[in-house]
């Protein structure tokens, strides 16, 4: 018998072991709640599927026993409140465990599930209740987030609400699910029905809601194999709070397919050293983080703990600097694997023991897309040549793993995939080995001198000066060069910010580009201010 996720995904590789394709075999009727989770559960009932550990010392182990037994005790619990096939339940659960218990109840029954961040806004939140017409909330108690939720629950007209914890108008969660039904009838769904509904900022107007249907959990199965390198028994670590995209891919779906177990650390300010002792103390195999936090984990040492165990740390969400990728490896002995993602899409290339690896690279277009660069004269790009990365459809179908479109959203939906190709407004340079370098956002490069320059591809080359930790490189309109350069620095230990600094920086970096990529002016920060999700906020400055 072979490993338990070919029953839906099969695997083709060439004459030297990579992996060339794979194609999925599955039910019209899929439905990972019911096909995944609840054969785990009676295949393997003791196995540990998820290790969780939160900043105030709290731990818990989940098998895939309980996690099949309590999804279907909160399915019922869902259903004897009203809730139906088709409706949206929203949860903000930062990394508490019950996500991931409240995730597959929803999609047992059918639910749309909503996953947001725990600290948005009241207003924030009233858009995406009022948007997504919302018929539940289930959410924790940290940051206010009751409190905001609560009263745009109110505003939005959404009656039924859970809490981790009851009171203030919300029914609590656990005390509701004691006594539930261990087993329900099983409602029927379809594979290309909708499950997932998540909220991504747009470049302009409000964020856009993002639909996946049930098939997109299993297009999951590349990333986590290869790039993160999850297996059976292997314990895999990732950051990243329940409402980002980023944790269907790094740390749910597919890391149970191929019957690993979670690592997951629930917290408010990431604890790097207390992290570290947790990987230390589980004997982690796997490690998925953004730059951000390997920062931190530089900042107080991986070379400090016991990581042996670790075969692959892996990096995404937004570009690693070069010095970072250096100081990991030099603390760990291992490569960092840099990967490419959006949320409409999951994965798209990636850095893997498997399919190679090469500097400066976002890594190898993975075999779960035809992928092409689109120039702007409606080519595609040579090796070397500079586009826009598309995702083609395969056999005239949307392929498996792209979104659905977006919510009410037709206009917004016919921009980005018009049947035939999704365009995800990344600008990328691609090798002969199908390897992409990562450009920058199509609406967020800077026009100078009538030329586009990629202000990532600047800060990679300002980042290799040892007196900058993090910089930020933005266009400032300008009537004679259309837009002037400018960066934003925060030094690094042990430099000062002087404005005999900022002359340095400005000629080590202006000496390695063309004139229309110099930097006009550098001011120095204590932060660069960034998004939830740790991504660096790019705004266009006047």
């Amino acid at each position: 018998m072979g490993a338990f996720f070919t029953r839906f995904i099969q695997e083709h590789f060439d004459p030297a072991g990579r992996l060339e394709r794979y194609t999925y075999t599955y039910d019209d009727n899929f439905n990972y709640g019911y096909d995944v989770v609840d054969q785990l559960g009676a295949l393997y009932p003791d196995r540990p599927a998820m290790l969780w550990r939160n900043d105030q010392g709290a731990a818990r182990t989940l098998t895939f026993g309980e996690v099949a037994r309590l999804s279907t005790q909160a399915a019922v619990l869902f259903q004897k409140r009203g809730l139906k096939k088709g409706d949206v339940l929203l949860c903000a659960l930062r990394s508490h465990w019950e996500f991931w218990i409240a995730a597959v109840a929803a999609h047992k029954l059918g639910l749309i599930l909503a996953p947001v961040y725990y600290r948005l806004t009241e207003e924030d939140f009233y858009y995406r209740l009022h948007k997504a017409k919302v018929k539940a909330v289930l959410c924790c108690r940290e940051g206010g987030c009751a409190e905001a939720l609560g009263a745009a629950a109110d505003r939005a007209g959404v009656p039924l609400r859970f809490a981790l914890g009851g009171g203030d108008g919300f029914e609590d969660f656990h005390a509701a699910l004691q006594g539930q039904p261990e087993t329900m009838a099983r409602v029927e769904t379809q594979a290309e029905e909708p499950i997932l509904l998540y909220f991504t900022s747009g470049t302009t107007g409000e964020p856009k809601g993002v639909l996946h249907d049930h098939a997109y959990l299993l297009a999951n199965h590349c990333g986590a194999a290869y790039m993160q390198d999850t297996h059976d028994g292997s314990r895999h670590f990732a950051t990243g709070d329940s409402g980002w995209e980023v944790v269907a891919g790094t740390k749910f779906y597919c890391q149970w397919l191929h019957l690993g177990t979670l690592l997951v650390y629930d917290y408010d300010r990431f604890p790097a050293q207390q992290v570290l002792e947790f990987l230390q103390e589980v004997r982690a195999t796997g490690v998925m983080a953004q730059p951000t936090v390997y920062r931190m984990l530089t900042d107080v040492g991986l070379d400090r703990y016991d990581l042996s165990s670790v075969s692959c740390f892996a990096v995404g969400g937004e570009k690693l600097p070069p010095d970072l990728a250096e100081i990991v490896e030099g603390q760990t002995g291992q490569p960092l694997y840099e990967g490419y993602a959006q949320s409409e899409a999951g994965l798209i290339a990636a850095n893997s023991k498997n399919m190679g690896r090469k500097k400066g690279s976002v890594g190898k277009i993975l075999p779960k897309y035809h992928v092409e660069l689109l120039k702007d004269d409606g080519s595609f790009a040579a090796p070397g040549e500079e586009g826009e990365i598309v995702l083609l459809a395969q056999n005239g179908k949307r392929p498996v793993g792209l979104t659905m479109g977006y919510l009410d959203d037709p206009e917004g939906t016919q921009a980005i995939w018009n049947g035939e190709i999704f365009h995800t407004g990344d600008l990328a340079v691609k090798d002969e080995d199908d390897f992409l370098y990562y450009r920058g956002r199509s609406d967020g490069m800077i026009k100078s001198k009538g030329y586009r320059v990629s202000p990532v591809e600047l800060e990679g080359i300002l980042c290799q000066h040892p007196a900058v930790a993090e910089c930020l490189v933005e266009g400032i309109p300008d009537r004679e060069l259309g837009e002037k350069i400018v960066a934003s620095v925060k030094v690094a230990r042990g430099h000062l910010p002087t404005a005999e600094l900022a002359e340095e920086l400005m000629a080590f970096h202006n000496g390695q580009c063309a004139g229309f990529k110099k930097i006009r002016g550098i001011t120095f920060v204590n932060a660069l201010a960034r998004n939830a999700n740790g991504k660096l906020v790019r705004q266009r400055r006047s």
